[in-house]
């Protein structure tokens, strides 16, 4: 048993490097298909790239294969698929065959020619591109599970996936999302707001976050270029950061709900992948002893306290939170 240890250690590494890399390049890549799709007018230079771009993506996955887990790597595999769909169905609908030639009479005046092109693009307008669940551009608001989409809108082989995506001042409540049985969670963008999010068997991916507080229970959480951060955590593995700073750590309030049959990892050590040295990482901190369970206390009592005032007093940047 003793030998196999470095081999399950590292095939856990390469499992969690790749798993951040491919959920960046899968979100970036969905991100510049959702936009073509919107244009209408994508070129067959942008289309080709996003083909270069879901070909190479494709290739890591099957380079991977056998080093992944198999939920892993069936997940991927998944994602490949409905990437492969949405940009399908992007070159149809930019390049439609034949149709314009066949709508044209030859002594057409340019008007004429004109209209037959729009009704021919009227002909092959694309369906809703399938896409994970997403949540974004929202600013100052009170977001509850009554806000999240609608799943009967989603693919179901992304009804597990949620994405919360360009938030600002928002304090969003998901603990009693029970409509949503997520086992992947991905943060984008997100600044000056409190998370409090459901729990997931699977991960949460944290993305370009700034001054926020987040609440979760989850298997695996790995965060990147995030600054600012308060992080209470219930997890069964030890959370990584990479090109973070100011980030702090503590246990999930006791006063929250917490899905049962879950058990909390003692001695919770963050792996700093930016800070790859015997000394202790600068990028993060634990937070003292009962810290912030005011707040906490505050939140669950039913308080009157409106989005503005919640902020004032939680986030890490201001200056009569409870940081202070």
């Amino acid at each position: 048993m003793a030998t196999s240890q470095p081999n399950e250690g590292s095939r856990w590494n390469f499992s969690h490097g790749f798993l951040n890399e491919f959920q960046s390049s899968r979100l970036d890549l969905e991100t510049q298909i959702q936009q073509a799709t919107r244009s209408r007018t994508t070129s067959k230079e942008i289309l080709d790239s996003l083909n270069v771009q879901l070909a190479k993506l494709s290739k890591t996955v099957v380079d991977a294969t056998g080093s992944l887990p198999n939920y892993d790597q069936r997940n991927c595999e998944t994602q490949l698929k409905e990437l492969e769909r949405s940009l399908d169905t992007l070159r149809k609908a930019s390049f439609p065959t034949s149709k314009f030639a066949f709508k044209r009479k030859a002594k057409e005046t340019p008007q004429l020619q004109k209209e037959a092109v729009v009704l021919a693009l009227d002909d092959v307008a694309p369906t809703s591109t399938p896409v994970a669940p997403t949540l974004s551009s929202c600013s100052g608001k009170l977001i509850l599970p009554k806000d999240l989409p609608d799943l009967e809108t989603v693919s179901s082989e992304l009804r597990s996936e949620l994405s919360l995506i360009d938030l600002d001042g928002c304090v969003l409540n998901l603990i009693e999302a029970k409509q949503y049985e997520i086992s992947a969670l991905h943060l984008r963008n997100v600044k000056n707001s409190i998370l409090l999010l459901p729990s997931l068997e699977g991960s949460i991916i944290l993305h370009d976050l700034s001054n926020c507080v987040i609440v979760v229970r989850c298997h695996q959480l790995r965060m990147h270029t995030s600054k600012d951060i308060d992080v209470y955590l219930s997890i069964q593995s030890n959370p990584t950061i990479e090109h973070c700073s100011s980030i702090r750590f503590g246990p999930y309030p006791s006063i929250l709900p917490l899905a049962s049959g879950f058990k909390q990892k003692l001695d919770v050590v963050v792996q700093d992948f930016s800070h790859i040295q015997s000394t202790p990482s600068p990028n993060w901190t634990s937070m003292p002893s009962g810290y912030g369970e005011d707040f906490w206390q505050l939140i669950t009592s039913g308080g009157s306290l409106d989005v503005k005032q919640m902020l004032a007093q939680a986030l890490p940047m201001n200056s009569n939170s409870i940081n202070q």
